[in-house]
């Protein structure tokens, strides 16, 4: 009985690893944001407590888009072990390897990325 392996394009070794370099990149960020985030000083006055509050939301921004970019990142690996690593997620069309070289974790060609951006905007 023949069993069925996956293989790996190896023309995207390149991209897996540069994602997965990202993925431990992103959770270390994460991490020392998060720390920001709950570390409590009382501060003296006024300024000091607007101060904290306005580092606090930064790092809370901060730590949302990081999250974000770690879930954009963790899929791409997925959609590199399933196989459609590289093709659009808009059109089935591949991705050209300027996109990707650009921006590893792409779901969408220029042209789908443009068209989904154009409709959220309306």
């Amino acid at each position: 009985m023949a069993v069925a392996t996956k293989t790996r394009n190896n023309k995207f070794a390149p991209y897996e690893r540069l994602l997965r370099s990202k993925v431990d990149e992103l959770q270390d960020h994460l991490r020392e944001h998060r720390q920001e985030v709950v570390a409590e000083r009382i501060p003296e006055d006024n300024w000091g407590l607007a101060s904290r509050e306005l580092m606090q939301d930064l790092a809370v921004g901060t730590l949302e888009r990081e999250a974000q970019m770690l879930e954009e990142v963790e899929h791409a690996l997925v959609r590199l072990d399933n196989g459609v690593y590289g093709l659009c997620e808009g059109c089935g069309e591949p991705i050209p390897e300027r996109r990707l070289k650009a921006l590893p974790w792409a779901r969408l060609c220029v042209p789908c990325a443009e068209r989904q951006q154009g409709n959220s905007k309306n």
